[in-house]
């Protein structure tokens, strides 16, 4: 009496996909979303236009990378490897495998590029726009020359030089005396500060120390030099600093 021994080859399991070219398992969800594009994109217009959405997102941001002062040479690479890339895929979109359906993965390709693009675009510009938006300081970089200790009818010269073309800064003075020792008579003390360059040149600023003197310089402006006029009761010695310093628009 002999038993007929029988051998099957295990069937793949419901849900999942058979394996790839190269043995391993293709990523089910990966694959699933392929062939719903494939099916999306049976047709030449479909085809034109995920062209035309790579081309324009591809141009687009590329040329706002440029005017945010991207190398132009890093720019150009990319724009054209991309695009490249997206055209190389058209041929094979026209293929057809042994079972006479079109390609899987070229059309996926045609729907990554664009949104691969404003994935990674559009939350870099926003991170630079929240940047650009914050106010640029310079206390630091204010210079004044002066001779302590000063007296009612001294002016000093404040300069600064920065790269942050911001269109408006505002400056807080503060006044101290000069010897401690001596009586206080900085609560009388008034400043008059005027601006001697750029587009806002010639802009005139009263107040009492610690009050914010906000200039308008225009575009462009990186040279600012500024003078200040110290109004103080007869008797005072003080000394004149920069609390604060700060460029916006």
């Amino acid at each position: 009496m002999s038993n007929d021994v029988t051998s099957a080859t295990p069937s793949a399991s419901a849900g999942t996909d058979p394996p790839g070219e190269d043995g391993t398992p293709s990523l089910p969800w990966l694959r699933r979303a392929a062939l719903r594009v494939r099916d999306a994109a049976a047709g030449s217009w479909v085809i034109t236009l995920l062209l035309l959405a790579d081309l324009v997102t591809v141009l687009g941001a590329g040329a706002v990378w440029l005017a945010l002062g991207g190398d132009p040479v890093v720019v150009g690479a990319t724009a054209a490897a991309l695009l490249a890339f997206a055209t190389a895929m058209l041929p094979l979109i026209a293929r057809r495998g042994p079972d006479g359906q079109p390609p899987l993965w070229p059309p996926f390709v045609l729907v990554v590029i664009p949104l691969a693009v404003l994935a990674v675009g559009l939350p870099s510009w926003g991170t630079w726009a929240v940047l650009e938006s914050r106010p640029v300081d310079v206390s630091h970089d204010v210079d004044l020359d002066v001779t302590a200790p000063l007296v009612d009818g001294d002016t000093v010269t404040g300069s600064l030089h920065t790269d942050d073309r911001e269109p408006r800064l505002t400056l807080v003075f503060d006044v101290a005396p000069h010897d401690p020792a001596a009586p206080v008579c900085v609560p009388g003390t008034e400043l008059t500060v005027t601006s001697r360059t750029g587009a806002g040149k010639d802009q005139v600023r009263t107040g009492a120390p610690g009050t914010e003197f906000v200039f308008a310089l225009g575009r462009g402006a990186g040279d600012v030099e500024l003078s200040v006029l110290l109004h103080a009761e007869q008797g005072c010695e003080v000394d004149l600093s920069v609390t604060s310093a700060y460029l916006d628009d």
